[in-house]
């Protein structure tokens, strides 16, 4: 037996049906044109992959007192774990979108390890679906892509397919900064938090002098964002998928042109398409949307760990392009200034607090009397620049399909993967109508944007 974290148990105890808390990986693979088979191939290799390697071996034992750890099963059976799906004719991508949908739709069983992989093939193109499912317990995005890049490197360098599951990774992240649950019987333990909670205290503060308007901090009190669509959760497990791609060249010289950060331009892009859908349905805001965002070291760059988000305030609704982007640019960097080497551990705990106690209100508050902490949550992982393929089959995209918070109908999820930025957009069915568009309005957004700093270039130019 293993205990699990702190971190861990928030994903574990938080799950439901209608709020399953796994993250996908949806990738298009292009197979040599002799190999009619290749979809066959794969799961023949798939199933004969064995041994099962920690931790993709270990299931859930909620047996003891009632709280969930780690169990070594004795035996994976690869067959409830490997599986295919042949889309309907005449197999286009919008089918393909579809059934991956409805896959990362259904919650990973417990009375097995808590993962999937499925190849979907049929598509008119002949290319093949690989989609695989992680619970957030076990993985995050981004140690699910470096997973997924390590064996396709493997499998291409041993001209055999070496999957993840026999790879060996160490369950979640585990470092300084997650709390074990067997360190909660520690005086220690308490006087280190009783400490770091003077910091975040502080933290606390300066929110609110910020919302009164007393002084100007980057951190945004919690429960201020406006009540959207984006909030009006319906309570359905049916999730819808949307996906997009942008050139990761045209991102780079926009970056160099404005000065500004990749992420924050994406949060830029992503923040004028919401506001286009938003105004195609007729809804009239005010407020500016928040956006939460995951932090990472100011440092070395990592991300400090899973349930550890900063709140962003994004653009006023009639804000042109370049406002918007200046906003956001401000705002998210002053937050990652303030998460500096001698408040990151204050900052750590404090933005924790501030997605749990998130959670349990999304989860309880069913009479939606608070508002809500945020709009959506978006993230970024990185695959690489060089390009991948497995066992003879080019990978051509991969797109990220994470999950959605209790209390939230939008999830955004970015991927750099060989010159494009892959967006993965995982939404409730029933509360975002139409939102099939909002992959649409991303390009039209980025070409608006360009013009926009072009301009703004040229007039400073001329001024």
């Amino acid at each position: 037996m293993t205990p699990v974290s702190l971190s861990e148990l928030v994903f574990l105890l938080f799950e439901s049906d209608n709020n399953p808390l796994h993250v996908s990986c949806l990738m298009v693979l292009e197979p040599p044109k002799d190999a009619a088979e290749f979809a066959g191939e794969l799961l023949e290799a798939a199933l004969k992959a064995t041994p099962v390697a920690e931790p993709f071996d270990l299931v859930i034992d909620e047996s003891q007192f009632g709280l969930p750890q780690w169990r070594r099963c004795e035996h994976v059976d690869l067959a409830q774990h490997v599986r295919i799906a042949k889309l309907p004719t005449p197999g286009d991508r919008q089918q393909l979108r579809e059934l991956a949908g409805r896959i990362h739709s259904a919650r990973l069983e417990r009375d097995r390890p808590l993962w999937e992989m499925w190849i979907l093939y049929g598509l008119e193109s002949q290319e093949i679906g690989l989609l695989v499912k992680f619970h957030h317990a076990l993985a995050d995005g981004k140690g699910v892509a470096s997973m997924l890049e390590q064996s396709f490197r493997l499998s291409d360098s041993r001209k055999r397919f070496i999957p993840f599951w026999q790879l060996g990774q160490s369950i979640g992240h585990r470092d300084s900064s997650i709390i074990s649950l067997s360190k909660l019987t520690s005086p220690r333990f308490w006087y280190q938090q009783l400490d770091l909670s003077v910091g975040a205290s502080k933290l606390f503060a300066k929110a609110c002098a910020s919302r009164l308007h007393l002084l100007k901090s980057p951190i945004k009190l919690p429960f201020s964002a406006p009540r959207t669509p984006f909030n009006s959760y319906q309570g359905s497990r049916a999730k819808k998928i949307s996906l997009a791609t942008l050139p990761k060249a045209r991102i780079r010289k926009l970056s160099m042109l404005t000065g500004v950060g990749e992420l924050e331009l994406m949060l830029t892009l992503c923040d004028m398409a919401l506001h286009q859908y938003l105004q195609q349905h007729n809804w009239q805001d005010r407020d500016p949307l928040v956006a939460m965002v995951p932090l990472y070291h100011p440092q070395s760059g990592e991300r400090m760990h899973m349930i550890s988000v900063g709140l962003v305030e994004l653009g006023r609704p009639a804000a042109s392009p370049m406002q918007r982007l200046k906003k956001i640019s401000q705002t998210y960097g002053k937050l990652r200034t303030q998460s500096s080497d001698e408040q990151v551990m204050e900052y750590n705990r404090y933005s924790a607090l501030v997605n749990i106690v998130s959670l349990l209100a999304a989860r309880y508050d069913s009479q939606q009397i608070l508002p809500p902490a945020a709009n959506m949550l978006m993230s970024q992982v990185d695959a690489g620049t060089e390009p991948l393929s497995l066992m003879g089959a080019k990978l051509k995209q991969t797109f990220p399909l994470s999950l959605l918070l209790p209390g939230q109908t939008l999830n955004m999820t970015l991927l750099d993967y060989h010159e494009q930025v892959h967006i993965g957009l995982v939404c409730c069915r029933q509360s975002l109508p139409g939102f099939d568009s909002f992959a649409l309005y991303l390009p039209e957004c980025l070409e608006q944007l360009e013009k926009s700093a072009y301009d703004s270039l040229l007039s400073a130019i001329a001024g």
